[in-house]
């Protein structure tokens, strides 16, 4: 360690106060020997020194005097010592000392300054110097900084400053670095100069491209942004050119512009973008011009009120002004001042020479510029007005060329000899001359000699007097348009003299408008005038004999005009016209006078039309007919069209009156007929369903007991037969035969009416139903491929006891068309094609059997195309009704092996002629309508239910086809139809089908082909009416064994009942739950596995437990996996029809009629 030595500094004795750099110090000396200094008799030393001396180091990071080693005293002497600014930083912490030339950069950090850390003393420059010295303490050389800013505290305000450093290290003995004598640089002046130029050049560069004031203004500012610390915010005012202030006028006037900002937010409103400087007395425009009045520039603080309504307007606050001083520079242009820049200095340089010379310089600079961008204006205006002024003489040559070669108007020049120099192509169609002559024509050559003395004397007045005037003249051309013709064309001519600058007449300029169509015109009407007078006259007439109201007022309602028709309708005496306003509303009735008082205001401001309707007192209208009378009021129907003046005020109102009386009789019988038709059908529905519950509950079960009656009085009759051939004495046994026989017959009779009556009741609950299918639209069609003359020949048997009963001929034939197009088989439903056949046949008995003649013709007949009504000899019904949707239903019958694809489209027609009374054509129009008869007798005559005409016209245009029929009364009716259809063919190899495809009656079924089947062909082939024991020997078969599956107890009984009257082994089953435990149960104790249990099962669809197709899918599926041997037929037995269930049924394996089950009768029940 270096020994510590004391820090000897000569003092005088006494004790003299004096200041160093403003701070008061000793006077005496102190000899440092410890914290605290002791006074000594040497001579005065500097206020430095002193100051130095009373410095209490023990509170530094550099500790007391007495214990500084020798590098820290020799070095601060020589420190104290040095004349030049010179800090030195000891220590880790950079503790500094500093000397008195070191004061004026120091500022108002002295005299706290002295032994404080470096980084809060330069905390502004520290991290760069820290830097530089930690890195000098590794390496141990001089280290220099250059342009390193800090702010200096000086009178309050913080100064901005610019020093180069030279780091000097101070090291003891063993080399380490113990300090830093740092020797600031101030470079200040030079670092702002710098800035300030390069900002002069750059303005001096952007504004020299200028060539507008305005883009000057825009490059002095951009310039000006280039230096933002010495100029962080300005505004820039323009005066205006011509109001300069160099102007004297009696009063002076200063309008002043914003051109632009520095330093203000996007966002912000400048309040003073324009202002006047000689009228704003408030705020800074008194400032501003006392300024511009002074030549100088002036400088104001933040704290001058005038500037407060200047930056409020830029959204400052008076004390959070970012500026401490503001100038305002003047800008002159040639003595005059041009623009104003209110600056707003940096906050950190205070307003000095330099920057006003700088200031200065940026003016000076920019004043050349003016001249030059205003005399580049200048000289732009005057080159756009000269193209502008070029511009437009080029568009008016042109503008007068387009409008001389369009216009209408013939246009010609001459020159003071009638040369023509110019005409455009109107004036040379006029004239009839060609422009290729231009050059040898003259004016005089453009009429007929007749008028060329006229032209000569116009052209002398014209060169002598000056002036033009207008004059009519005819060329040598000749005028046709349509039916008018003339020799010459007629025009209005106009000429007029051009003068030179002389005032001479240099040319003639002529005018010729062609009037020869106005001429023509002029007498066109003329004549037409008379015509109009012809035609008033005769509308006059038509209005008068016209059976339309026609009335015409003026504003108020006064008549000033009304027809005979008018007239009559309020009752006004022929050639009266009423005086006072509305006269008609006398005659309206009273809770129509507010609409017709509403009516006519409305026209008095509108033009219409507008329409009122209302009813007249005093009038009726009535109509008769037949026995009935009506009677309604009498209405009437007004519309109204107002003409107006060119004022907006009326003219007057024109009124036509309609009579529609007849209109409101036909809406009030309109609407009671529809009242009745509704009550009326409200009525026969209401009855109808209630008549159809009603009968057609205990129907199905009246019928299958009547057969059992039937059946077990015919077995009853022939078990006595044997009974008494057998036990009885001859004679007793004839009378108990003859009696028990005659009771027998009675009661077979008995049951037979039950039957027949039944049967009727059936048909008419029937046709309900199927109207109410139809109204529902689920009546099923089920084509297949059936013989139609076969069919119809075979259906119609069903009527041969009561042909034979009320001798009745009935005829069937077929037209030639069906040999002709080789028909046999179609693709037809023939439910529904027979349930139209049997209405019209049915009704053709009804009708004929009373008649005289009796006679029935049925013709059949097939065409290719659409027959009309003239060929089946009728006329067809309109399609009144919606037509209803077939519902399609599959049917195995469809699916016969052999049967080719249908091929043709075909029209099956069907023609019955009777020879019964006839109808009337009233009663014609009612025969097809739902409930209608012919007339209200027929039913007490005839009977029916009225439905029958109705269902066959639905089913006719559900099939495609149309019905018809021809009548008159005496001579018989004719009805036809026809129906679309397909002709398809069978293949000759194919089986004949013999499956019943419908049932016409209890005991009779037809096959597709139209072949007839009795209940015996239908069963075994043998009669079952008699007991076993009578029957002939034959051999032994073992019964079919039938499993019945019904849940309806009543049904499944009769089902059984009447299938083992027939000799079949039958077994029921609740639900298919039942069946199929049943089947699997037989199968166990008595069936084999080479055999079904069952030969076939007849089964409802719907079912509790389990359906008819669940328990069809658990059979099929048994016997897929062998459980069950061979395959059961599985026949449905339902009354619900419904494609989708069908389908449903047929895809799980259940069919109506298989091969093994063709021997049982499945009774629709």
């Amino acid at each position: 360690m270096t020994p510590q030595v004391g820090l000897s500094i000569p003092r005088v004795d006494g004790h003299i106060s004096r200041k160093w750099d403003g701070h008061r110090v000793s006077s005496s000396v102190v000899e440092v020997n410890g914290n605290r200094p002791r006074r000594t008799s040497k001579p005065l030393v500097s206020p430095a020194q002193e100051f130095f001396r009373d410095v209490d180091w023990g509170k530094s990071a550099i500790g007391p005097t007495n214990n500084w080693d020798s590098e820290l005293r020799h070095t601060t002497r020589f420190l104290l010592a040095d004349t030049s600014p010179a800090v030195l930083f000891w220590g880790e912490s950079s503790a500094i000392i500093y000397n008195e030339a070191y004061l004026p950069l120091l500022g108002d950090k002295h005299p706290s300054a002295m032994g404080m850390d470096a980084s809060d003393v330069f905390s502004t420059i520290w991290d760069q110097l820290a830097g530089e010295i930690s890195e000098q303490r590794r390496t141990g050389r001089t280290v220099t900084c250059s342009g390193m800013m800090f702010l200096v505290a000086r009178k309050g305000h913080l100064e901005e400053t610019y020093f180069d450093w030279r780091l000097i290290p101070v090291t003891n003995d063993d080399g380490k670095v113990k300090g830093v004598y740092g020797i600031p640089l101030d470079r200040t002046r030079e670092v702002v100069c710098s800035r300030q130029n390069h900002c002069i050049q750059q303005i001096s560069h952007r504004t020299g491209t200028a060539n507008n004031m305005k883009d000057l203004w825009h490059t002095l500012l951009a310039g000006l942004k280039d230096n933002s610390k010495d100029v962080p915010f300005a505004l820039l005012y323009s005066l205006d050119e011509q109001l300069r202030i160099s102007a004297a006028p009696s009063k002076p006037s200063y309008p002043c512009h914003l051109e632009g900002t520095i330093g203000v937010e996007a966002d912000s409103v400048i309040e003073d973008e324009y202002f006047d400087l000689s009228c704003d007395i408030d705020g800074f425009a008194p400032t501003m011009l006392k300024a511009l009045q002074r030549d100088t520039m002036l400088t104001l603080e933040a704290s001058d009120l005038s500037l407060h309504k200047l930056l409020d307007g830029i959204g400052w606050k008076k004390h959070k002004v970012p500026y401490d001083q503001f100038v305002i520079v003047p800008i002159k242009d040639d003595g005059k001042v041009s623009a104003f820049m209110v600056v707003g200095l940096n906050p950190y340089r205070r307003y000095d020479n330099q920057f006003c010379e700088f200031l200065q310089l940026v003016a000076d600079v920019t004043a050349p510029q003016i001249s030059r961008a205003r005399l580049s204006e200048e000289v732009a205006r005057h080159n756009e007005l000269a193209q502008r002024a070029q511009l437009d003489r080029k568009r008016s040559d042109m503008r007068f060329s387009r409008f001389a070669e369009r216009s209408i108007v013939g246009l010609a020049v001459t020159d003071a000899h009638g040369k023509i120099l110019y005409a455009n192509d109107a004036w040379y169609t006029f004239s009839g001359l060609s422009p290729a002559d231009q050059e040898s024509l003259s004016w005089t050559d453009s009429v007929i000699p007749e008028d060329v003395n006229l032209l000569l004397e116009w052209q002398d007045r014209v060169l002598k007097e000056k002036k033009g005037g207008t004059f009519q003249i005819r060329s040598r051309e000749p005028f046709r348009r349509g039916h008018v013709f003339s020799d010459h064309r007629t025009g209005i001519c106009a000429c007029y003299s051009d003068l030179n600058e002389s005032g001479d007449v240099e040319s003639v300029m002529i005018l010729t408008m062609d009037i020869s169509e106005l001429k023509w015109t002029e007498q066109q009407l003329i004549s037409r005038s008379r015509a109009l007078e012809v035609s008033e006259e005769k509308w006059r007439n038509y209005a008068e004999h016209c059976p339309l109201g026609i009335c015409r007022t003026d504003s108020e309602g006064r008549v000033q005009y009304g027809n005979n028709a008018w007239r009559s309708f309020y009752g006004f005496e022929p050639g009266v016209v009423p005086k006072h306003p509305q006269p008609w509303l006398s005659w309206v009735r009273e809770d129509y006078l507010q609409p017709c008082h509403d009516f006519f205001s409305r026209l008095q401001v509108n033009p219409g039309p507008e329409s009122v309707e209302f009813q007249l007192v005093n009038k009726t209208y009535t109509i008769s007919g037949g026995d009935a009378t009506v009677t309604n009021g009498a209405y009437v129907l007004a519309t109204g069209f107002t003409q107006f003046r060119d004022d907006g005020s009326v003219d007057y109102i024109d009124f036509w009156v309609t009579d529609i009386s007849g209109q409101k009789m036909a809406v009030k019988v309109l609407q009671d007929k529809m009242e009745e038709a509704i009550r009326s059908k409200t009525q026969q529905e209401h009855f109808m369903d209630m008549i159809s519950h009603e009968i057609r509950n205990p129907l199905s079960a009246v019928l299958h007991c009547s057969e059992e009656i039937i059946e077990s009085i015919k077995k009853g009759a022939m078990t006595l037969d044997w009974v008494f051939d057998e036990s009885l004495t001859p004679d007793t046994s004839d009378f108990a035969r003859d009696g028990l026989k005659k009771q027998i017959s009675s009661a077979l009779d008995a049951a037979n009416t039950i039957e027949y009556c039944v049967q009727h009741q059936k048909q008419i609950v029937d046709d309900v139903l199927t109207v109410s299918k139809l109204d529902s639209d689920l009546l099923v069609v089920s084509p297949i491929p059936v013989q139609p003359m076969a069919l119809v020949r075979s259906s119609l048997r069903i009527f041969n006891a009561e042909l034979k009963m009320t001798d009745i001929d009935l005829t069937i034939s077929g037209d030639e068309s069906i040999s002709r197009q080789g028909l046999e088989w179609v693709l037809l439903d023939p439910n529904r094609f027979l349930q139209i056949v049997i209405n019209l046949v049915t009704n053709a008995i009804k009708f004929t059997k009373t008649s005289i003649i009796r006679r029935i013709a049925v013709t059949v007949s097939i065409q290719t195309h659409r027959p009309m009504g003239n060929e089946l000899e009728v006329e067809f019904v309109p399609h009144r009704y919606p037509p209803a949707t077939p519902t399609l239903a599959i049917s195995p019958l469809t699916e016969l092996k052999g049967m080719a694809e249908p091929q043709t489209d075909a029209f099956l027609c069907f023609t019955v002629k009777d020879t019964g009374r006839g109808l009337t054509n009233k009663e014609k129009t009612q025969v097809f309508n739902r409930f209608a008869q012919a007339s209200p007798k027929t039913h007490i005559e005839y009977g029916g239910s009225g439905l029958g005409l109705f269902i066959s016209r639905q089913i006719t245009e559900m099939l495609g086809g149309e019905i018809g029929m021809a009548s008159s009364p005496g001579s018989g009716c004719t009805f036809a139809f026809y129906v679309k259809t397909r002709i398809c063919k069978i293949s000759p190899t194919s089986p004949t089908p013999t499956e019943p495809v419908i049932r016409l009656s209890r005991s009779v079924s037809l096959t597709a082909d139209g072949t007839e089947l009795t209940s015996e062909e239908e069963g075994d082939g043998k009669s079952v009416y008699a007991p076993e024991s009578l029957i002939s020997p034959r051999q032994e078969v073992s019964p079919l064994r039938i499993l019945v599956v019904e849940d309806n107890l009543v049904n499944q009984k009769v089902l059984c009942k009447q299938l083992r009257n027939r000799n079949f082994d039958v077994h029921a089953a609740n639900h298919g739950r039942d069946a199929l435990d049943a089947i699997l149960e037989s199968k166990a104790q008595h069936v084999s596995h080479e055999k079904s249990p069952f030969d076939v099962v007849l089964c409802d669809i719907e079912m509790p437990v389990m359906d008819g197709i669940e328990f069809t899918r658990e059979i099929r599926g048994l016997e897929a996996q062998g459980k069950l041997a061979g395959h059961i037929p599985i026949i449905g037995v339902t009354a619900n029809v419904r494609g989708k269930l069908v389908g449903g049924a047929l895809e799980n394996g259940m069919v109506w009629k298989t091969q093994e089950a063709q021997q049982i009768i499945v009774m629709n029940y």
